[in-house]
């Protein structure tokens, strides 16, 4: 039986001029998904003029997202990396490369690179029930390395070798 739990998660974000140790991700929202990633389509399509389809490959960012509690260390580490990215009056954002590492419970991590924040709240909202609601921030990056499972490990493996032949 498989193990799908999500206890254990913990996501790591490096900023190359914020955060260059980085900092981990451990207090996570529990009226939001804590992490989301989104579908990334690489390809895409088009019907001509005759009714046939062109379809095509197409560069595609992978979208991401962690929602934390509000208040937390996680939450004003995230933050700072916003508010380092947001332009004002008399100030310029920060040229930042962003990286994130999702690892998740039972071995598996994921490696995000060449990313950047893209949006998050500057201040916390209150919901219905009278409870600070938790903050997302939303990430894009264009790279994506590593391996979920040992059986995805194998898979990869096999792949690679029958692409060799």
């Amino acid at each position: 039986m498989l193990n799908i739990s999500g206890f254990g998660l913990k996501v790591t974000v490096l900023a190359i001029q914020t955060f260059p140790m980085g900092f981990t991700l451990s207090e996570f929202a529990d009226d939001v998904d804590p992490i989301a990633i989104e579908e990334t389509q690489p390809s895409d399509f088009e019907m001509l003029y005759d009714g046939s389809l062109f379809a095509f490959e197409k560069a595609a960012p992978i979208l991401a997202s962690v929602s934390v509690i509000p208040g937390s260390d996680d939450d004003m580490n995230l933050r700072m990396l916003l508010q380092a990215k947001k332009g004002a009056r008399s100030l310029f954002p920060v040229e930042d490369i962003t990286s994130m590492v999702i690892s998740y419970p039972g071995g598996g991590r994921v490696t995000l690179t060449e990313g950047t924040i893209l949006k998050g709240p500057l201040a916390d909202s209150v919901i219905q029930s009278g409870r600070k609601k938790g903050n997302t921030y939303s990430f894009a990056f264009g790279s994506f390395a590593g391996m979920q499972s040992g059986l995805q490990t194998a898979l990869t493996i096999g792949q690679n070798v029958l692409g060799l032949l």
